[in-house]
């Protein structure tokens, strides 16, 4: 036993499953990996919250600092995703995305729709996606999650020779199996 939570449970500690990863590949797969097994395993919620932040990171990636802010969020979705989702713009995304992270909602009265729905598989295998439903602007989780993905791989291939990019990527988040010296080293981080 290791310890107990804060309603009982016994907390444990199970055994580590060690991850490969390809070291030539873009430290951006590592998230990408992420939000698709996180579809796999049915946590839809993890994965769109994961997928709006993706054109922060690239924004803050092609940016001359480092650093992203609300209209270069705006500017990334239209280079790289105003084609996909008809209703949606850069702005609704946006507000989207604050929701979401910050507030953990999607409603926004008094914008262009006042709500956001994400529907979910089903066992008929229906899918909706890219509606209007009244005041509200619908979209399949996966879809919507998997659309994302890929116009980041698509910038990823595009942008790979974009000097503010190669000069940001080592600072990204991203899995570690060997540490990062001088902090942790030998042993598996995220960081």
């Amino acid at each position: 036993m290791f310890g107990i939570c804060w309603i009982g449970c016994v907390l444990g500690r199970k055994k580590a499953r060690r991850r490969t990863v390809d070291q030539n590949s873009h430290p951006m797969e590592t998230v990408l990996g992420e939000i698709e097994r996180a579809l796999n395993a049915e946590l839809y919620y993890l994965a769109v919250v994961l997928a709006l932040t993706l054109p922060d990171m690239c924004a803050a990636l092609e940016s001359d600092d480092g650093r992203t802010a609300p209209d270069k969020y705006k500017a990334w979705y239209d280079a790289n995703l105003a084609g996909e989702f008809g209703w949606l713009t850069a702005a609704d995304c946006y507000s989207i995305r604050c929701g979401v992270v910050h507030q953990g909602r999607l409603g926004f009265p008094g914008k262009q729709f006042a709500r956001i729905i994400f529907s979910v598989p089903t066992p008929q295998r229906n899918i909706f996606h890219n509606n209007v439903i009244n005041d509200a602007l619908q979209f399949d989780a996966v879809l919507f999650t998997r659309t994302i993905v890929n116009a980041v791989r698509r910038w990823m291939r595009l942008s790979a020779a974009n000097p503010n990019v190669q000069a940001n990527l080592p600072n990204l988040i991203q899995y570690r199996p060997q540490g990062w010296a001088p902090y942790i080293v030998g042993t598996p981080i995220i960081a």
